[in-house]
């Protein structure tokens, strides 16, 4: 098993493992002919993601065989942190040495650096994405990804929960109450790229996971949310130059009903 990946700019990926590494400790890198893809969830098992970026929005991609590498993410945070956004970069993976090699090399000179960092024995759950990808969804929009950034902020003046509403026929709303107040942020349908919004469907979600993943909407080019009451939210980010991340957040409960369905705490 080997690959070797090449991408003439750090940015994407240094945003994409960022993002990944506040919300995961470590996980499987899994490398086809086709795609480098990677499915995980958070320890509380309150989110659910999968990336994916395929062959051809790779700069140079070598693959002929899967293979699967388990990797530290803040260890290789802390690593593709040490690349400037306009340095190319290479992963490089042999069986026979037992570890990735990312080397960066800026662009018009000579020099480069090339670190290495040690796989992990992962012991990989088996993660239901295929169950949560076929749920069908009454309510699906697209947005501007700051559309969300800014009412995420907003929401966090008040509490540590977003509750998003869609009517049909009316729009969006994004609200937090607290003690000291509460906020309403309204998009009606024309404030949105695209919408299919049927019936009346709503949720509260966790604002930690959500900004935890937001740090992607610098390199999201638009943000597709579905919304089905009593269901996770999904979000499907669609990255700069090529690749996709879905991100499946379970619904919060009021403390009165934890007792009695506790799953949808635990949604997968």
């Amino acid at each position: 098993m080997s690959f070797k990946l090449k991408l003439e700019n750090s940015r994407i990926l240094k945003g994409i493992i960022e993002t990944l590494a506040s919300i995961i400790d470590e996980t499987e890198f899994v490398v086809t002919p086709k795609e480098l893809a990677i499915s995980a969830m958070d320890p509380s098992r309150i989110c659910l993601l999968k990336l994916s970026i395929k062959k051809g929005n790779f700069d140079g991609y070598e693959c002929s065989t899967e293979s699967k590498v388990g990797l530290n993410l803040d260890d290789l945070d802390k690593i593709l942190k040490r690349s400037a956004n306009e340095d190319q970069l290479e992963i490089d993976f042999n069986e026979k040495e037992n570890k990735v090699k990312i080397k960066m090399e800026r662009e018009g000179t000579s020099r480069t650096r090339t670190f290495s960092l040690a796989l992990l024995d992962i012991d990989i759950e088996e993660i239901p994405m295929e169950n949560l990808l076929a749920i069908e969804y009454p309510t699906n929009f697209t947005i501007d990804p700051p559309f969300l950034v800014e009412a995420i902020k907003d929401a966090e003046i008040y509490s540590e929960i977003l509750n998003i509403k869609a009517e049909e026929g009316q729009g969006l709303v994004f609200s937090s109450t607290g003690q000291i107040g509460e906020m309403e942020y309204d998009l009606n349908q024309e404030d949105l790229l695209e919408s299919n919004i049927s019936d009346v469907n709503s949720g509260a979600y966790s604002l930690t996971f959500l900004k935890a993943i937001l740090k992607i909407a610098s390199i999201t080019e638009k943000l597709e949310i579905s919304l089905r009451t009593d269901h996770p939210l999904k979000m499907i980010f669609n990255l700069l130059e090529g690749g996709e991340l879905s991100y499946f957040l379970a619904p919060r409960v009021e403390e009165a009903d934890f007792d009695e369905d506790d799953d949808d705490m635990d949604e997968f």
